[in-house]
């Protein structure tokens, strides 16, 4: 009997074992219920949803995962190297996100440079000119990036912090709550007699007739029938929307992001930079070298500035020339207040390195674009034509969805009793420990 009660009981050790060992491998065999890819430059996978869990990989941006699991906002996820962890889904991409990031990726590429500029901090490069969205790539602390392109969003306000004040009004204590309803049932005041009738003729005794003026019983009339008109309501003020510049920029990697305007310096010689008059420098470009035997070699520039945070790219620009004769920088050209948008382009020099060529882009009255061919003979610039100028890239693009965590939980099979409640208990005892 003794034997046969041990032989059962291993029989179900065995049975529980080996269910164990199935329900691990379907566990790790189980089909994806999607797929995404890794938003932020890096991230850690953990093993479980737990407080003191282990990091069994590091994902780098771009990263394609598959998605095996849901739980609330985090989902687990098999990288192509079979490795298995959690992740929050805020930190992925949808594949139609990436498929946008790395075709606006190319097309950035393909842009000129509007001029290098430093970084004196480490500063996070975003997806998207948004605080709120993940960064791809950091500049080091000193990093250069080459400036593309400029934009101008509103400032992404994130949750409120809760105060750790109480300002509601303290309620009576019980104490004075039972000698308040005592006071008033002992004291009994007796109640105010009526006001005293007017007398029938209370407007002719009311009237003020001095020099033809109008009695008060009319005054008051008019201004009864004034407060019963329909008052005007003043229009609701409302509030103004902060918006913040971002410049797109490209780092020595070529990868591709959004930085916040106010955190670059453009990288122009310090020397033409103190003519901004408080102004942003939004571009500048080197239009040829000058030798001067008292200063050195020196450069004549080409900037544009803006003076706020406007939609377009710049309002003013301006042409530097070094004159030798006099040892300083002079303004050979300038224009100001126009509706200026990137690129700027400055044709590489020709046969005669003394000429060189540049093009604008600015906008008229009635809204149309205008690109203005200019050329620089070292100390004049001269208009040589414009033509209508039509944008290749919309500016309407219809933006990709982001993940859809409901439709990953729709997709999720079944569980049974067991699987629930051994899940249930690998979680327990993973908290634990």
């Amino acid at each position: 009997m003794h034997r046969s009660l041990v032989g059962l009981a291993t029989f179900y050790a065995f049975a529980v074992i080996l269910l164990i060992a199935l329900t691990s491998c379907t566990t790790q065999s189980s089909s994806a219920i999607g797929e995404a890819y890794i938003a932020p430059a890096s991230i850690n996978l953990r093993h479980e949803l737990t407080q003191k869990n282990s990091t069994v990989a590091v994902l780098k941006h771009g990263d394609r995962v598959s998605i095996l699991d849901v739980r609330r906002r985090f989902v687990k996820v098999r990288t192509a190297n079979a490795v298995e962890g959690w992740i929050d889904s805020s930190q992925l991409l949808s594949p139609e996100q990436m498929n946008q990031i790395r075709r606006a990726t190319r097309e950035a590429l393909a842009l000129p440079s509007e001029g290098s500029a430093t970084v004196f901090e480490a500063l996070n490069v975003h997806i998207e000119p948004n605080r709120q969205s993940a960064a791809l790539a950091r500049i080091p602390d000193g990093g250069s990036v080459a400036v593309l392109g400029h934009k101008v969003e509103p400032k992404s306000a994130g949750p409120a912090p809760t105060s750790a004040f109480s300002f509601e009004r303290p309620q009576p204590s019980i104490h004075r709550q039972h000698r308040d309803r005592r006071s008033k049932s002992i004291y009994h005041l007796p109640a105010r007699p009526p006001a005293p009738r007017a007398p029938d003729n209370w407007q002719e005794l009311s009237a003020e007739r001095i020099d033809g003026s109008t009695s008060t019983a009319d005054k008051r009339a008019a201004l009864q029938r004034q407060m019963e008109k329909p008052a005007n309501k003043p229009q609701e003020l409302k509030k103004p929307v902060v918006v913040e510049d971002w410049s797109l920029v490209r780092t020595k990697g070529n990868q591709i992001g959004w930085v916040l305007t106010r955190n670059l310096i453009m990288s122009i010689p310090d020397d033409v930079a103190q003519y901004a008059e408080g102004k942003r420098i939004t571009s500048y470009f080197d239009l040829g070298a000058v030798h001067d035997e008292v200063k050195g070699t020196k450069h004549n520039w080409l900037w544009t500035t803006s003076s706020g945070t406007v939609p377009y790219d710049f309002d003013a620009w301006r042409m530097f020339l070094w004159n030798r004769r006099r040892h300083r920088y002079e303004t050979s050209y300038r224009q100001h207040d126009l509706e200026g948008y990137f690129p700027v382009h400055v044709d590489p020099p020709g046969s005669n390195a003394f000429v060189r060529t540049f093009q604008l882009i600015t906008k008229d009255d009635d809204g149309r674009l205008w690109r203005g061919n200019y050329s620089f003979d070292g100390v004049r610039v001269h208009l040589a034509g414009r033509e209508e100028y039509h944008a290749g890239i919309s500016a309407n693009a219809s933006k990709p969805g982001t993940l859809n965590i409901s439709q990953l939980q729709a997709k999720l099979p079944e569980q049974g009793w067991f699987r629930r409640h051994w899940n249930a208990l690998k979680r327990a005892v993973g908290a634990k420990n």
